[in-house]
């Protein structure tokens, strides 16, 4: 190994990481929109009827505005923009 073959494999290695294509950023965050989704339902699922009402109601308001946002995101990536 020469002394300068190091850099440019860091230097490719950090270009390859860094040139990520549009579709890879939309479906990651599909990913955690849709975990987040998933998580809101099975804690009131399991756990709601343990809450008190305020905390139940900001939970039913995190999954209405997931589950709206999710919708949003794959609107947005069926349409391909």
């Amino acid at each position: 190994m020469q002394s300068g073959d190091w850099t440019g494999s860091l230097y490719n290695a950090i270009s390859d990481f860094s040139n990520i294509r549009k579709s890879v950023i939309v479906d990651m965050i599909m990913v955690q929109l849709i975990s987040l989704t998933l998580g809101c339902f099975v804690i009131i699922v399991f756990s709601g009827q343990n809450m008190d009402q305020a905390s139940l109601t900001y939970l039913l308001g995190a999954l209405f505005f997931c589950f709206t946002f999710t919708g949003v995101v794959y609107r947005k990536f069926t349409n391909g923009n």
